[in-house]
């Protein structure tokens, strides 16, 4: 059913974990069934230097995650922009049909983190303005 190198992700992830202080973050939700990843990177001259992730979910999920952060490490940017699902499978050894959303999830949220550190629409999504205290002024 599994591969070697996805229950080896599975049961022995090397890049679980939080970034102390990451460039960028975010979390992502398969909706069909119910896996959220958690994804940080650390940004140092334009190269990921560090990918971190944390998953809630089924085996593919995290060994998708893990293979993602090894995927994505010592990457451009732009090019960890780049990286498709059918990448991280290849990593795993495959994974059962049906299961290509498990593995995407990572992707996901790796790409909402890129999107953040280059200024692009999921950086625009978050932005959101101060709270004023009172009414605006002559009102």
């Amino acid at each position: 059913m599994y591969s070697a190198q996805l229950l080896d992700r599975f049961y022995h992830p090397r890049w679980v974990g939080n970034v102390a202080a990451p460039s960028a973050s975010a979390t992502e939700g398969n909706p069909t069934c119910g896996d959220v990843v958690q994804i940080d990177i650390q940004v140092t001259d334009g190269l990921i230097s560090v990918a971190r992730f944390r998953t809630l979910g089924c085996a593919v999920a995290i060994a998708a995650s893990d293979a993602l952060c090894d995927l994505a490490t010592g990457q451009t940017v732009t090019a960890a922009k780049f990286l498709h699902v059918d990448e991280v499978i290849a990593v795993l050894g495959g994974i059962p049909p049906r299961r290509e959303s498990c593995a995407a999830a990572p992707l996901a949220a790796l790409r909402s983190a890129l999107f953040s550190v280059s200024g692009g629409p999921a950086a625009a999504r978050r932005t959101v303005p101060e709270p004023t205290a009172g009414p605006p002024a002559g009102h």
